[in-house]
């Protein structure tokens, strides 16, 4: 059985050594034929440090362009790349042995290396690095590996899940396929959830999505309290807007964190404007205390719940912000 020609298509900012590490990864496969590394206007050495790397393994392309986010600068290094299937790699997931190898061998086995027909989006398994001994704002990385787990689950009970729900970093799909969906959506830019779009996309263009958990890399994931929080109110915004991109695929509310009611009622009262001024300062500064404790159980509770206060301000910006401008067009 002959396989399709791979590509590796890394975008990154601002990680100029774990990217290093990641393309070295993807690297050790002989059977890569390029490592397309689009930089994404960082300014910290990445580009230079790539470079260097090139002049010893000519495989490594590295492409400058000016900030615009990881799906346009994914965009420019597919349309950079020359091979049959373009596997996908964020700039914190570092592959294992023989993963471009072994997702040419899973679209060739599916039908998706080549013809007019429609291929499939294979995504690959990315566990999240756990550090080996706990830290202050460590929850931060056991919530996100928690909630990976339990997509790769859906994943494996409900296959229609995977295009709906997708979540990429290790993922493959022919070029021509990608070039037909685009890498980046005609809507408002999402700041979290671009991956999720572009699975609804392809799903939507008639792709079919594979999960296969023997596709392996790892997932070197940071964040500090503040990035958290941020991220849950943009993912919270983005869900909203891809409800309204795709209501064909997603119902109202579809995507929304599910609750019990009465913690629903604490989160929604917290997160009210009068109160919330007061409450989340009160629980970050809380989850930092437990933190330096080592209270870990606490320090988890509550990063849970802050998250969840922060989804709810995120759920709520858009409804806001339509309001306004309804109100606006009206005057």
């Amino acid at each position: 059985m002959s396989l399709p020609s791979v590509s590796a298509v890394i975008a990154t900012y601002q990680r100029r050594d774990l990217m290093a590490r990641a393309v070295r990864a993807v690297a050790t496969d002989p059977y890569v034929d390029e490592i397309v590394v689009v930089v994404d206007g960082s300014p910290d050495g990445s580009y230079e440090l790539l470079t260097e790397m090139a002049a010893d393994d000519p495989r490594i392309r590295p492409l400058w362009r000016e900030n615009g986010g990881e799906a346009a600068a994914r965009q420019s290094g597919v349309e950079e790349a020359t091979g049959d299937i373009v596997l996908l790699l964020d700039d914190d997931v570092i592959a294992g042995p023989g993963l471009s190898r072994a997702h040419a061998a899973v679209h060739a086995c599916t039908g998706g290396g080549g013809g007019d027909a429609p291929g499939v989006v294979v995504l690959g398994y990315m566990p999240t690095r756990r550090p080996a001994v706990r830290r202050p704002g460590g929850f931060t990385t056991d919530l996100y590996a928690d909630e990976y787990e339990a997509r790769c689950r859906r994943y494996e009970s409900d296959p229609s899940t995977v295009l709906r729900n997708c979540w990429a970093g290790n993922v493959s799909i022919r070029r021509a396929d990608a070039l037909r969906v685009g890498l980046r959506g005609g809507g408002p830019r999402l700041a979290y959830h671009s991956d999720q779009e572009f699975g609804l996309r392809c799903l939507r263009a008639g792709l079919t999505g594979v999960f296969d958990r023997g596709l392996v890399a790892e997932h070197h994931h940071e964040r500090d309290l503040d990035t958290f929080l941020r991220q849950a109110r943009n993912a919270a915004a983005d869900r909203v807007a891809l409800e309204r991109l795709f209501p064909d695929l997603i119902p109202p509310g579809g995507l929304r964190d599910t609750l019990p009611l009465p913690v629903r009622a604490a989160v929604a009262a917290t997160a009210a404007p009068g109160l919330c001024r007061v409450a989340v300062p009160v629980l970050r500064w809380s989850i930092r205390l437990a933190g330096r404790l080592r209270l870990w159980r606490l320090e988890s509770a509550l990063g849970r719940y802050l998250r969840q206060v922060e989804l709810h301000r995120g759920y709520r910006q858009p409804a806001l912000a339509g309001m306004t401008g309804a109100a606006g067009a009206a005057g």
